[in-house]
């Protein structure tokens, strides 16, 4: 599990039990970023949602399957971590893909250089995305000023 600004933190795939552990531990959102059947033996997003229900936290499916960068994602993962409480804790295989998100739900506020750096050092060398954030940034400046 690793931090980022903003009380949020990423990491590779849990289970249900894990999740148990850091809902004791205070984290009070979950977001899985993975698709459902990804991988053999994978928990379903249905099992998490059931023990975020049990456990009394908040949980989110927002799943990004590999490259897959579409607005509507991007809306929903801004979305997700505008509304739900804090801490939260952002997942995926790997963390890689919760990671690039969380860049692009904060690039607005942080801007390029401090997302990528953030990201940077807790593992995660996403400097591929620094074009599409930059583009992602000037598109919606251009509709904020129409």
């Amino acid at each position: 599990m690793k931090e980022l600004p903003g009380d949020v933190f990423i990491g590779g795939q849990i289970l249900p039990l894990q999740m148990e552990v850091l809902a004791g531990q205070g984290v009070m959102t979950f977001i899985n970023n993975r698709p459902d059947m990804e991988a053999h033996l994978q928990p379903l997003s249905e099992t998490f949602s059931d023990t975020a229900q049990t456990l009394g936290v908040d949980y989110q499916h927002i799943p990004m399957a590999g490259g897959g960068l579409t607005p509507s994602l991007i809306k929903a993962t801004q979305t997700a971590y505008a509304e739900m409480p804090r801490p939260i804790f952002a997942f995926c295989a790997s963390g890689m893909r919760s990671a690039a998100l969380w860049c692009f739900a904060h690039v607005e506020a942080l801007g390029v250089d401090t997302v990528l750096k953030a990201v940077s050092d807790i593992g995660y060398n996403l400097e591929s995305l620094r074009a599409p954030l930059d583009g992602f940034v000037a598109s919606n400046s251009t509709q904020q000023n129409t």
